[in-house]
C-alpha cells in the first residue's frame, strides 16, 4: 500500500511558538474502521522508522499476526518533521519557494502529537483502542495519553531490543 496524505491548511501553531503556514502528513492504514469504531490501533514510530509499520513490525504487526489487518484498523503516521512525507525541514517553505531546510521551526513530541491528533479527527477516529510506539514512537504514545486521556483506551510503550522481534516493554 502506498503512502497517503493528509493535508491541514491553516496555520499550525508549534510549542515553541512559531507557526507553520499548514502542513503535511503521510499516514498508511491497513484494516477496516468497524461499525464501533472501536478497533483503531494506532502506531507512533520510531525517529527512523516510516508510516509502513507492516514493513518494518514484523511479528506484531500484519496477517496472522497479534495486530491483524483483518481485526484491526491500523494506522501509522509519518510523524511531523520525518523525510518520509511529512512537513519537515525538506517542505517547501512558501515565504521563500526554497526547503526550509534548517530554517524549519524546532518540533517537540507535543508538536507531533498535535498534529497527529488533528488528522485522528479528520479521518473520523474518535477514539483509539491501542496506541502503541517504540523509542521516539512511545513517547509520542506516551505525550497523547497525557494530553488526551480520554481518547486512548489502552497504551503502550516499547523499548526494543536488539534480536528481540517483540521488544521488552516497560
Amino acid at each position: 500500500m502506498s503512502t497517503q496524505l493528509y493535508k491541514y491548511d491553516k496555520p499550525f501553531e508549534l510549542e515553541s511558538g512559531a507557526v507553520l503556514p499548514g502542513l503535511e502528513l503521510g499516514y498508511h492504514t491497513y484494516g477496516t474502521l468497524n461499525a464501533g469504531k472501536d478497533n483503531v490501533v494506532w502506531v507512533c514510530h520510531a525517529f527512523t522508522a516510516n508510516s509502513d509499520v507492516l514493513d518494518w513490525w514484523k511479528g506484531l504487526f500484519g496477517m496472522g499476526y497479534y495486530f491483524n489487518p483483518e481485526d484491526h484498523y491500523i494506522v501509522c503516521v509519518n510523524m511531523l518533521g520525518s523525510a518520509y512525507g511529512s512537513s519537515g525541514p525538506l517542505s517547501i517553505d512558501p515565504a521563500t519557494g526554497q526547503p526550509y531546510y534548517l530554517t524549519f521551526p524546532q518540533i517537540t513530541t507535543r508538536d507531533m502529537v498535535k498534529s497527529q491528533q488533528l488528522m485522528a479527527k479528520a479521518i473520523g477516529i474518535d477514539s483509539i483502542q491501542t496506541l502503541i510506539g517504540g523509542s521516539l514512537g512511545g513517547q509520542q504514545a506516551s505525550e497523547w495519553a497525557i494530553m488526551e486521556p480520554g481518547f486512548i483506551k489502552t497504551s503502550s510503550l516499547l523499548h526494543l531490543m536488539p534480536n528481540t522481534p517483540l521488544g521488552h516493554c516497560f
